[in-house]
């Protein structure tokens, strides 16, 4: 690894520079391709830029080291610094793609002589993995532009899947069709600060029509349709990284998101599995969460596939999901319309006169009401006086209603 940084600041041409988690072919397209411009700096691959610089100036101190986070397993996380990659602990552990500040160390970059070019990285595993080299403590971690989180199954605390990610790309297997999941998983994008950008994988096996039905549903999210087998949709993939942006994987085990990152990277780095031929779902191959260096630029997190799918508290992501919704809200009479009934809806207004799909608002509020539940779940006492208030007012109401019959009758 301590030799891949030197090589880099050597920029030698078409050498082959390694750096922590794959090999790089740095021809000057690709080295262009990472950044504009070329810098000798090894961080800026990983990201390292002007936004990136100011998050970390808000906790370092002068003495610190800048690094990402690479990968997270239960006790330490590896860090890319540019000694090379380390393996750091802390407290509280960060998140993979998140910048941190590193105490000091006194551990020298290696520079023996090289080993060869059948080595592969240095201290690397069979299945490609880069060892890290010694051991550093994160002193802070930088505030993140962007967060794709989820709630745990048991909406006790909030899951920090990817940190500082620019792309979240929603993997919707062909084979496997659900655009209610798919849709779920655009709101956990917008609702991270990120793009969401849809990625059909298997296309070849999708029936007829799915994909078209994706593009009428996800409004303002791109739709990208791939596959492996002809390695279609690829370039397209590449292009949304471009120059040296942050991606994040997100989908089911099955949905052919190791393969994908198999095909950016242009080699079978990370393991593939088949799926169960009854329900075509997969296995999981990844087992945690890991960030890759693309060989044509931009960064990508690749994620064990993820069963369910907690919303919590994303407003936010769901405006931005159902765009058209949220603007003709602007018109409703009342700024809390809740578009169920109430007079002067505008949302409504536009379903009778056709200009809103009315499977589209039932969409809309059926995640509305989850996300509601998930926010009110903890508060179970909250929860009981809500049903006792509901259960009140029912009763009331039909009160009125017995009243009101028993005085016409009269």
């Amino acid at each position: 690894m301590y030799r891949a940084v030197k090589a880099w600041q050597n920029s030698r041409p078409f050498a082959e520079v390694r750096l922590g988690f794959g090999s790089v072919p740095s021809t000057p397209q690709v080295v262009a391709s990472m950044g504009s411009p070329v810098s000798a700096d090894p961080l800026v691959p990983f990201g390292w830029d002007d936004r990136a610089r100011a998050a970390y100036a808000e906790v370092a101190d002068p003495d610190h080291v800048p690094g990402r986070v690479v990968r997270v397993d239960r006790i330490s996380c590896v860090v890319i610094t540019r000694a090379g990659d380390r393996i750091a602990t802390a407290s509280e552990l960060p998140a993979v793609g998140d910048w941190v500040a590193l105490e000091p160390d006194d551990i020298e970059p290696d520079t023996g002589p090289d080993m060869g070019p059948d080595m592969g990285p240095e201290g690397a595993d069979d299945d490609g993995r880069s060892d890290a080299v010694g051991s550093m403590v994160i002193a802070a971690t930088a505030p993140r532009w962007s967060a794709l989180t989820r709630h745990d199954a048991d909406r006790e605390r909030i899951q920090v899947l990817a940190a500082n990610v620019d792309v979240v790309l929603v993997s919707a297997p062909g084979d496997r069709p659900s655009p209610a999941r798919v849709e779920r998983e655009t709101i956990l994008g917008w609702e991270s600060g990120a793009q969401p950008v849809v990625v059909v994988t298997k296309a070849d096996l999708a029936p007829e029509g799915y994909v078209a039905e994706l593009r009428d549903r996800l409004v303002g999210v791109d739709v990208i349709v791939t596959s492996a087998r002809d390695g279609s949709g690829i370039e397209a993939v590449v292009r949304t990284l471009q120059p040296c942006r942050t991606a994040v994987l997100l989908g089911p085990s099955g949905a052919g998101k190791s393969t994908l990152v198999n095909a950016l990277l242009g080699e079978d780095r990370l393991a593939t599995g088949a799926v169960r031929e009854d329900d075509r779902r997969g296995r999981h191959t990844t087992s945690s969460r890991e960030l890759v260096l693309i060989p044509t630029g931009g960064l990508l997190i690749d994620t064990p596939g993820v069963r369910t799918l907690g919303l919590g508290s994303v407003e936010g992501g769901l405006d931005a999901a159902f765009a058209d919704i949220a603007a003709l809200s602007l018109a409703c009479r009342f700024r809390d319309c809740a578009h169920r009934g109430e007079p002067g809806c505008a949302v409504e207004a536009a379903v009778a006169a056709g200009a809103l799909d009315a499977a589209r608002l039932a969409n809309y509020r059926r995640l509305e009401d989850e996300i509601v539940g998930a926010v009110k779940e903890p508060d179970h006492a909250a929860r009981k006086a809500e049903r006792e208030e509901r259960k009140r007012v029912g009763r009331q109401a039909r009160a009125d209603r017995i009243g009101k019959a028993t005085d016409h009758g009269n």
